[in-house]
């Protein structure tokens, strides 16, 4: 019986010593998981601090160039950092000190800056950026790969939860490239508003034709993100911001009231030509000084495209791709580029009209003409016609005024009366829209108030 009684205590100390030894194991591994949690929070919050008490112990990183003495910085830059032969499509990497060191140079650029991903280093650029106080506009890199997207939004979300962002930027150029239909896109969008804070502002970049393309969008927007490249479009220099500032009221119409913002604007300074569009030094220079000058004067918030020369980019653009910098790939600013900085202005283009069309006497056509250097929503064309040795206000005497497009083009129809396909003359007034033209029905002279009100007249016979 007591032999018995051994086994029992002897089976049950052993038991028991089991049990203890595998909670104790669990334990522990419960204790280290949470004190290697704990350690990773403080290396995290070290290494933010340690960075911003780096920079003022020891100044900003070889790479910048003296600073010269500025009274301008720009609204805001897109900034990417594969500046060195690095292509983040071959899974190039970047270390939080190397954006340190970038964010550093340009400090004094801009004071907001835009990115395109969060991955591949780039998720730490906003807090770095917070450390400058500089706005951080953070993209998350969306295209046709759903797993990618998965991972880019819901980094995109945390950043933004833990105060690392100002403006959420869900995609840029997806419907451009034909990456996601948009309904796919749309869905992101709604998703990412959804779970990121109601006061950070959630949006998509892409052009101004794919916004019009798909009105859908704009409701799912907080802003409208809109990139500007006249160079793409073959535009000639002397002509790119006009067409630019015409694409702008497009967008602000679609946009129905929420603030429009060029997220990306620029010009490169080699490669090839595009139709007219020439990509030189003096070009991109000149594009450069224009295009600010435009948005100071107009109030147009924009991130200029971009701050470096990046190599990686001519495989996929031809040889421009690597040229789109106001800096080159060492960051130093190219030819011309201090002029903004130090505060100059490029005279805005003077008004003018082009008549396109003008209808031969005996025909019913319409007049078709440009409007040029005039905010396309915030001016009208007034067309008077003489027929029969009077004065006629064109369409009609109620509607004395004609629409210009968001291109600057314009149509007027001038023979809507009795005898019009007769008219001798046509005179043109490109006017502010708060002008309210003087009644004109069968008058020998035009009032004055006409030229007086004038940007621009055009007078020619039929």
């Amino acid at each position: 019986m007591s032999s018995i009684r051994r086994r029992i205590t002897v089976g049950t100390l052993l038991a028991v010593s089991g049990f203890l030894a595998i909670n104790g194991v669990l334990l522990y591994l419960v204790v280290r998981d949470r004190l290697m949690l704990e350690r990773d929070r403080n290396l995290t919050v070290l290494a933010r601090s340690s960075a911003a008490a780096a920079y003022q112990q020891f100044g900003p990183d070889v790479r910048r160039e003296p600073a010269a003495p500025r009274r301008y910085a720009l609204e805001g830059i897109a900034y990417s950092p594969w500046t060195e032969g690095e292509d983040p499509n071959e899974g190039a990497t970047v270390t939080s000190q190397r954006i340190w060191d970038d964010l550093n140079l340009l400090r004094d650029d801009a004071a907001m800056v835009r990115t395109y991903a969060v991955s591949s280093g780039l998720e730490d650029a906003g807090w770095l950026l917070h450390q400058l106080g500089k706005q951080a506009v953070i993209g998350a890199w969306i295209d046709d790969d759903e797993a990618s997207n998965r991972a880019e939004l819901d980094t995109l979300v945390a950043l933004c939860r833990a105060g690392d962002v100002d403006v959420a930027v869900v995609g840029s150029e997806v419907l451009l490239r034909g990456d996601l239909p948009a309904e796919d896109l749309l869905a992101l969008l709604r998703e990412a508003r959804e779970r990121i804070p109601e006061e950070i502002p959630v949006t998509t970049a892409d052009t101004p034709q794919s916004f019009l393309d798909h009105p859908e969008l704009v409701g799912a927007l907080d802003l409208v993100y809109v990139n500007y490249h006249p160079y793409w479009a073959g535009v000639p220099i002397e002509d790119a911001v006009p067409t630019l500032a015409a694409w702008h009221d497009s967008m602000l119409r679609y946009a129905s009231g929420k603030p429009v913002v060029v997220s990306e604007a620029g010009w490169p300074s080699d490669g090839d030509a595009i139709g007219a569009a020439e990509p030189t030094p003096g070009n991109a220079a000149r594009f450069f000084l224009e295009f600010v000058s435009w948005a100071r004067d107009n109030d147009v918030r924009y991130t200029y495209f971009a701050t470096f020369d990046e190599p990686w980019k001519a495989e996929y653009e031809g040889p421009q791709g690597a040229h789109w910098g106001y800096r080159d790939s060492e960051g130093r600013l190219k030819p011309g580029m201090q002029a903004v900085f130090d505060g100059l202005s490029a005279p805005q283009p003077e008004p003018r009209l082009e008549l396109l069309r003008v209808p031969a006497e005996g025909t019913n056509d319409d007049l078709e003409g440009v409007a040029v250097g005039v905010g396309t929503l915030t001016h009208r064309i007034c067309v008077l016609h003489r027929v029969g040795g009077v004065w006629y206000s064109k369409p009609s005497f109620a509607t004395p005024v004609v629409a210009i497009a968001s291109d600057g083009r314009f149509v007027a129809d001038i023979t809507t009366g009795p005898g019009d396909e007769r008219g001798t003359r046509i005179a043109v007034f490109l006017v502010p829209d708060d002008f309210v033209p003087p009644p004109v029905d069968g008058l020998e002279e035009i009032p004055a108030q006409y030229a007086g009100a004038a940007l621009a007249t055009a007078e020619v016979a039929r």
